[in-house]
């Protein structure tokens, strides 16, 4: 067997050298050696080589049979119902379409809402609040509000320490970084 063999069947297998030279039994430095052309490649290495290249073959091609014969299965199957049912056929096509349907609204109703917000935020005359600390970082009320348990009665902001600290309705307190 030549280097350029060993490092055919290497690579058909896709495993690097390291990989490889465990299956054969020796180390990386001497499947770099062999590859190389360096050392010639003893008969017995020769022979696992050709034994993993020929198991790796028909693995391959058993798994590549299994997965015609499920496509296959599927596609009958799919072929089947749709011809054996056309209410099955309609059904499908309802629930794709009540999906897409479905994806649109959501959409639309984020859009509303952001809209909305803003919407609010003027007519109530609420100007857009940004906090910066004096390190460069900034953060809006929005965020604030995200970054605050629910439930949450009265926060504080302490810039210098990139802390919001807040007070529940229970009493208790706790505090979240800022940045």
């Amino acid at each position: 067997m030549t280097n350029e063999e060993l490092t055919k069947i290497r690579e058909d297998r896709k495993e690097t050298k390291s990989e490889f030279a465990k299956h054969l039994g020796i180390t990386p430095m001497m499947m770099g050696r062999y590859e190389s052309g360096k050392i010639k490649i003893p008969d017995a290495i020769a022979e696992k080589a050709k034994e993993l290249s020929d198991t790796a073959t028909a693995t391959e091609i058993e798994v590549k049979k299994t997965v015609r014969k499920a496509a296959r299965t599927a596609k009958k199957a799919v072929e089947d119902a749709a011809q054996s049912d056309a209410a099955v056929a309609n059904e499908i096509e309802v629930k794709k379409t009540v999906r897409k349907a479905g994806r649109k609204a959501k959409k639309a109703v984020e859009e509303a809402v952001a809209v909305t917000e803003e919407a609010v935020k003027e007519a109530v005359g609420i100007p857009n609040i940004i906090v910066q600390s004096p390190m460069g970082g900034y953060i809006s009320i929005e965020d604030i509000v995200k970054k605050t348990p629910v439930g949450a009665t009265d926060i504080y902001i302490r810039v210098d320490e990139n802390k919001l600290y807040y007070v529940l309705k229970d009493g208790k307190t706790g505090d979240v970084d800022i940045w």
